[in-house]
């Protein structure tokens, strides 16, 4: 059997089912770099919101100290990264399903799935959590809210340009 025979037995004759796993693959890979830039923005966003209330209240942060504060939030709110996968992997599956029906809609699709998976991962924190008491600190306004949907939707924006087609 020639060397393409393998690709041939397990995956049909035209060998579709190497070019499906190569398509989960770039999916994966897109929504793996969604996440991360939705949690970098998320965590940079969150960061001056809460540097700029207490800035408001006096208290005064050198650029070093807030370049520690990100880092220090980064590597501590892994929590909010697993919340964050989990809602935008939801998100996203949804838009699929959305786009095919709404074609106008297909290319703000993602993009818009993530603005709004932040938004109601935020609500949903804040109902369970935190009794409408601001449990996440850099969402406790309206600018704080429309940042971490930014962080949402810019993400979104890197899984509609980075999946497969």
């Amino acid at each position: 059997m020639k060397s393409e025979g393998i690709a041939v037995r397990y995956c049909g004759t035209e060998g579709r089912g190497l070019m499906n796993v190569g398509k989960i693959l770039k999916a994966l890979v897109a929504y793996l770099l969604s996440l991360a830039a939705t949690y970098f923005f998320s965590v940079a966003f969150y960061t001056q919101q809460v540097i700029a209330k207490m800035a408001a209240v006096g208290a005064e942060y050198t650029g070093a100290q807030q370049i520690e504060t990100f880092v220090e939030n980064f590597t501590g709110l892994w929590q909010l990264g697993a919340m964050t996968a989990i809602a935008l992997l939801a998100a996203f599956i949804i838009a699929f399903a959305v786009k095919r029906i709404l074609k106008p809609l297909a290319l703000i699709a993602y993009p818009v799935a993530g603005g709004a998976a932040m938004l109601l991962m935020i609500y949903l924190i804040e109902q369970q959590l935190g009794g409408g008491a601001g449990v996440i600190g850099g969402a406790r306004d309206a600018t704080g809210l429309a940042l971490q949907a930014l962080a949402g939707f810019l993400g979104g924006a890197v899984f509609a340009v980075a999946r497969p087609r």
